[in-house]
């Protein structure tokens, strides 16, 4: 009798393993079609989270996951991807003299890098030799239109208008208040250090509007109070010291996506702008990423060009009607928690039409030449553009503060586009010096330590919900006469499953 050929999987074959079980896929019909045994499968399910880190870095070659010999890994992969997303050659040498650099900045003293060390880093690392093009820093006059008109075609060939995406990032300050604006005119965040409640957002949609993927969303804790007992989030939430994005986390959520697109059998065009934190990132499947001419931001990103000023717009009157709401039923209005942040944008999200951007695809020159776009939008201010047309969206933002002023007895004047845009200049990533960059490494190597700690910001206060309150409050909505048939239904459905839950506790207890 034969025996059976043992198979190995790389790192990109199990990490596409993981992705089908965690989409309830199940062991069994997986362990069938790749021709292994069930443990196998079971196996790499069991060492997902080792896994995923490896995919994260790019490690896809490898069959076996070793551990490194020294932190200096880490620390010269963080810095050659820093060098690689801004177009700065590089080199073996270089790469051998930077390793022997951080090497002794973390006090390794015997440690001597080599030829043949920086030859097994590149080939662990999927990092092959090639040259870098470097771009001018300045732009000379009519540079978009220029690579609109000759490169742009050449790129998007082959792809819909449904398939080509735009991402950006946008700081928020989530607790900042129409009165608290004037104290923030005219000053340089840097850091975010003018307000320790601000998280950075990533917003991503296709050239017609038709997709708009989950924003993700980044804060400076990993676990917060708030989300105590949080069993999903409406966005992906991730974590960092100054809640920036960082190239480990754009290309986290890169591959994350690639291999959600690979499962569907889908591919798409991803249009980015030149920040520090958006790299080359290699070996994807399903996602091409073009990069925008550097110092066009403002007028070749669609997602400057309106969309992220009409999220901003939703999220400020969802928190300006939180505040009145509040007044009128004599609460206090403490700050919001990072929940409250998340579960309001995830809203204004959900707010922002298809036809708001579409339009700031085509006000930034992507246009769709199919029949049902060959409307000319060039005149059309885009202020109104971006306006809403959700019929129930009809409170325009300046009486909702008007309102709020005169509860409050303020008396002050409060421009509402500065309320609005007061934190467009925040800063989302920077670039990373080496200091940064060890504590980085630092940091990926400890991130499993950081899972049970309960992080709050001075300015959060926040209790959680407990499931009386929640029981009480579905009590109160059946009460109110203004739901349909459906509505009930829901409504009825949540009580009884909260019950269940309460019913579980009061076992417990006893």
């Amino acid at each position: 009798m034969s025996q059976k050929k043992r198979k190995v999987f790389s790192i990109e074959e199990k990490s596409h393993v993981i992705w089908r079980l965690e989409n309830g896929e199940s062991n069994s019909e997986i362990a069938k079609e790749c021709g292994v045994s069930h443990s196998t499968i079971s196996t790499i399910w069991k060492n997902r989270d080792k896994i995923k880190v490896l995919f994260e870095n790019n490690s896809l070659k490898l069959k076996r996951a070793g551990k490194s010999e020294h932190k200096v890994v880490d620390a010269l992969l963080t810095w050659f991807k820093h060098q690689w997303a801004n177009n700065v050659p590089i080199s073996g040498p270089i790469l051998q003299q930077k390793a022997n650099d951080f090497a002794r900045l973390m006090g390794k003293e015997n440690f001597k890098c080599s030829s043949s060390w920086v030859q097994r880093f590149r080939a662990r690392h999927n990092i092959v030799a090639g040259k870098v093009c470097g771009e001018a820093a300045g732009v000379p006059e009519g540079v978009s239109e220029e690579w609109l008109s000759h490169k742009w075609p050449a790129l998007c060939e082959g792809y819909t208008p449904e398939e080509i995406f735009n991402a950006d990032e946008t700081g928020l300050f989530y607790n900042l208040t129409p009165d608290k604006t004037l104290k923030f005119k005219g000053e340089e965040c840097k850091g975010g250090n003018l307000s320790k409640t601000r998280i950075t957002v990533l917003v991503a949609a296709n050239m017609t509007g038709s997709c708009k993927r989950k924003l993700w969303v980044i804060g400076k804790s990993k676990k917060t109070r708030c989300f105590k007992n949080i069993q999903s989030l409406p966005v992906t939430y991730e974590n960092n010291s100054r809640s920036w994005m960082t190239s480990q986390i754009f290309e986290k959520l890169l591959r994350s996506w690639d291999a959600e697109l690979k499962s569907g059998g889908n591919k798409i065009l991803l249009l980015v702008d030149n920040c520090p934190a958006h790299p080359k990132v290699s070996n994807l499947k399903c996602i091409k990423l073009v990069f925008l001419p550097p110092n066009v931001t403002s007028v070749l990103q669609p997602m400057d060009q309106g969309v992220i000023k009409a999220l901003k717009t939703q999220y400020r009157k969802l928190q300006v009607l939180q505040m009145i709401q509040n007044i009128e039923n004599s609460k206090d209005t403490k700050s919001l928690s990072v929940l409250d942040a998340i579960l309001m944008i995830s809203e204004a999200w959900e707010k922002v039409t298809q036809t708001t951007i579409a339009n700031c695809f085509r006000h930034a020159g992507f246009k769709d030449l199919s029949p049902s776009q060959a409307e000319d939008d060039d005149d059309i201010p885009l202020a109104r553009m971006i306006q809403s047309t959700d019929e129930d969206d009809n409170v325009p933002l300046a009486e909702l503060v008007a309102q709020l002023q005169r509860s409050t007895a303020t008396g002050q004047r409060i421009e509402i586009e500065e309320f609005i845009g007061i934190d467009d200049s925040v800063a989302v990533c920077a670039l990373a010096t080496e200091e940064q960059i060890l504590a980085e490494a630092e940091s990926n190597n400890h991130n499993t330590n950081d899972e049970n700690e309960d992080h709050q910001d001075p300015e959060e206060q926040f209790q959680p919900t407990t499931i009386s309150e929640a029981l009480n409050a579905i009590t109160v909505l059946q009460k109110f006469n203004d739901f349909n048939t459906d509505d009930t239904l829901t409504l009825r459905s949540m009580k009884r499953k909260m019950q269940k839950i309460f019913e579980t506790g009061l076992k417990k207890t006893d």
